[in-house]
C-alpha cells in the first residue's frame, strides 16, 4: 500500500461494498435453478437439493462453506469471491405484530 492510499483510507470510513444476491447472480447469468445445481454438481461431484438451494436463495437458510465453494466453481469465480456475511431476513411470522 502506498503512502497516498493509506492517507485516503484513513480519512474515510469503510463502507459495505455493493452486493448481489445469489438469486440475482443466477438470473442475470441466464440459468434456471436446476441448471445452476447441475453446474455445481459437475464442478464438485457432490449432490445439492433444489429445495435447499431455493431456501438459500430466499434467505430462509444460510449457505454452508461447501455450497459457497460449489457456487464459486459453478460461476468460475475466484475462491472467496462470494461472501456470506449477511443479515438474515425476518420471517413473515416473526415480522407480524399482533393488533
Amino acid at each position: 500500500m502506498t503512502k497516498a492510499q493509506s492517507k485516503y483510507e484513513a480519512a474515510r470510513k469503510l463502507r459495505t461494498p455493493p452486493h448481489v444476491s445469489i438469486r440475482t447472480l443466477r438470473v442475470v447469468s441466464g440459468l434456471t435453478l436446476d441448471q445452476l445445481i447441475g453446474r455445481m454438481q459437475e464442478a464438485t461431484g457432490r449432490s445439492f437439493s433444489r429445495g435447499a438451494m431455493s431456501a438459500i436463495e430466499s434467505g430462509l437458510r444460510g449457505a454452508s462453506a461447501e455450497v459457497v465453494e460449489a457456487l464459486e466453481l459453478a460461476y468460475g469465480l475466484e475462491p472467496g469471491a462470494i461472501d456470506t456475511n449477511y443479515e438474515r431476513r425476518a420471517s413473515t411470522a416473526a415480522a407480524r405484530v399482533p393488533a
